[in-house]
């Protein structure tokens, strides 16, 4: 009985070719872009990796808050262009400053004060006329909202960082900043990529809008020399 269940149920052999078969492309779209928000010391509101720049996301706690300077000087040179911005995320969990957050946002107002006026140069080396205390951003984290979306779930005696791209995307990680050298040369490096992407697509505009371009990109800055930091250990 199963056997002649199966031999009706087969179809007829006939002559006819079959029809070809048709492959539809499958298109596979990157992953949507995770925005991180954070408030700053400044009650503000910041997007952590704004598309469009260069980012760079310190992540200091207590112990490292020695080696969280040098890297900011480090970055003093690239400071007030266009084209980058630093984020630092001060790690506080589980610290006596939990205890009185308001002691140690307004140390944190004082000290960002001071350091405006020693990036003032910078930012005027960098055709920025603007005020650079507007544009430091320090973040405290006294309840773990940011720090383990960054993946930062445990705690560190050592300074971490991660660099975002100009798509707003994570290029590069760190688990230990100690060269300050080679952290010049790993962010000098991702400007220079948004620089010459740009520049080939105003390129391209150019060449396809021809006289119809009314008003070209404004060009990048050239970067700077690269600075001579102190190496930590």
């Amino acid at each position: 009985m199963v056997s002649c269940a199966l031999a009706s149920s087969a179809p007829a052999q006939t002559n006819t070719p079959s029809a070809p078969v048709t492959h539809t492309a499958v298109s596979i779209s990157a992953p949507p872009l995770r925005k991180f928000r954070a408030i700053d010391a400044d009650n503000h509101t910041i997007l952590l990796n704004r598309p469009g720049l260069i980012t760079l996301v310190l992540g200091t706690s207590e112990d490292s808050q020695d080696t969280a300077r040098a890297a900011g000087k480090a970055m003093y040179p690239l400071q007030g262009r266009p084209d980058f911005q630093l984020v630092v995320v001060v790690d506080l969990r589980d610290s006596l400053a939990t205890w009185i957050p308001s002691v140690v946002l307004a140390q944190m107002r004082s000290n960002l004060d001071h350091e405006a006026i020693e990036l003032k140069p910078y930012f005027l080396k960098n055709s920025n006329k603007s005020d650079p205390r507007k544009s430091s951003y320090v973040i405290p984290d006294f309840a773990g909202t940011i720090c383990p979306q960054l993946g930062w779930t445990e705690s560190s005696d050592n300074l971490r960082g991660i660099l975002f791209g100009a798509d707003g995307r994570e290029i590069k990680r760190w688990d230990k900043v100690d060269d300050m050298g080679k952290l010049q040369i790993d962010v000098r490096a991702a400007i220079q990529t948004l620089i010459e992407a740009d520049q080939a697509k105003a390129a391209a505009a150019a060449k396809t809008e021809g006289t119809k371009l009314i008003q070209p990109p404004a060009p990048h800055l050239p970067l700077p020399p690269l600075a001579s930091p102190t190496q930590t250990n």
